[in-house]
């Protein structure tokens, strides 16, 4: 591969949708993930030996003296990170696009008059998709576009000794009765030592992301607690802790969700955290729990597998490369037509996602909580060995050399 790889991301530069006035690309906001994923394939670059230079509106160069002044070689690659509709070519440099697009459908029709809208048209102009999972290569291949390859990121990260803690994150238990008051926020200290002797599962999402299905996850553990009273759930909120803090939670349960109740063994955080206490975070629990319907990569699962979290996860779409029986509790699920805003393009793009079943993700949350010490070091170990031989530095770098 070319020793030097400009990357164009939606990272600030471009003034994509949601952006602070001051261009600042914020946690919580959309299009966060991409700024993710950007840093990490430069991490993983700079691991294999290879330059990488930031680039913002690579279409701009398309004249010789441009080329000349921006100092572009012949082996020079360009790679584009960021949602398809917002994929630009340089002209005159090998181009990779970047796709983890995560449902079968692609649009091949210019929407709201705007060709960009055309995902299809769009990612022709590659001359090479690196996708995050074969499930997206597949689809491409579908449509016709056998330039796709899997290539994910490196999305393991080193390991931090930075002295930090998390006994003191504020966290609110379920209460959708009522509006949370102050006394209502508790360190998560205190709710871990209460209930030290339980089952731990754990999730990050988004609660307005409408993949991630958090009725379904509710709903179940509440199933399963009539059953078993001696399991918690904890969901790390992906917020901005700007326009949504931790106190609209009750609220957007209730009423985007109809999620109503009272339950103490159901704990929110909101706060960004760092690389560190997201590890501590973490590992405070056994279980990661995912009901998500699609994905494009699923970076919160691998990274909590990473950890030694046990995935309750569907195998659907992007989890197909990495969840299956001898790693995780693997839940049923079904395809069905997405109904409502799963997707920038919803209006005009029908598209299929994968759902978990209710009444699985209540058995998975049972049969978690009475799997034995020895069934869950099994299912621990091969989850790590499952995501270290898929998704980190070491694996990246291989992949590259032998690209």
């Amino acid at each position: 591969m070319s020793n030097r790889v400009f990357i164009s991301s939606a990272i600030d530069e471009e003034k994509l949708p949601n952006f602070k006035a001051e261009n600042q690309l914020m946690y919580g906001q959309a299009h966060y993930s991409w700024k993710i994923v950007a840093n990490l394939y430069k991490l993983g670059f700079e691991a294999a030996g290879i330059d990488v230079i930031p680039l913002a509106r690579p279409e701009i160069y398309q004249d010789t003296i441009a080329h000349k002044v921006f100092g572009i070689r012949e082996t020079d690659i360009h790679m584009a990170v960021k949602p398809i509709e917002h994929l630009r070519s340089f002209y005159g440099m090998k181009n990779i696009f970047i796709s983890g697009w995560e449902f079968p459908e692609f649009s091949e029709m210019a929407y709201d008059d705007n060709p960009f809208n055309n995902h299809i048209a769009v990612l022709k102009h590659a001359d090479e998709i690196w996708c995050w999972s074969d499930f997206t290569r597949n689809n491409l291949h579908a449509y016709g576009l056998t330039q796709a390859i899997t290539m994910p990121p490196p999305v393991l990260k080193d390991i931090f000794d930075k002295e930090e803690e998390i006994d003191n994150i504020p966290i609110l238990s379920l209460n959708t009765t009522r509006r949370p008051e102050m006394d209502d926020v508790i360190p998560l200290r205190s709710f871990l030592n209460k209930f030290q002797d339980s089952t731990k599962l754990i999730t990050i999402l988004n609660p307005y992301d409408k993949r991630k299905q958090i009725k379904i996850m509710i709903n179940a553990f509440l199933k399963a607690l009539e059953i078993n009273s001696n399991i918690v759930l904890i969901v790390k909120l992906v917020i901005d802790n700007i326009a949504t803090t931790l106190g609209y939670i009750q609220t957007i349960l209730s009423d985007h969700y109809d999620i109503k109740g009272v339950e103490d063994r159901i704990v929110f955080l909101g706060l960004s955290l760092t690389d560190t206490q997201m590890k501590l975070l973490l590992r405070s629990s056994e279980y990661y729990i995912c009901t998500s319907s699609t994905e494009g990569l699923n970076l919160p699962l691998i990274e909590a597998m990473a950890e030694g979290l046990i995935p309750i996860s569907t195998n659907a779409t992007a989890m197909a490369d990495y969840i299956n029986e001898t790693n995780a509790i693997v839940l049923k699920y079904s395809k069905k037509a997405t109904d409502g805003a799963y997707h920038a393009l919803h209006h005009f793009l029908p598209t299929t996602h994968f759902p978990p079943e209710l009444e699985s993700v209540t058995e998975s949350i049972l049969r978690a909580a009475s799997l034995s010490n020895q069934e869950r070091s099994s299912l621990r170990h091969n989850a790590k060995k499952t995501v270290e031989k898929k998704y980190s530095k070491q694996a990246f770098v291989e992949n590259i050399n032998n690209y």
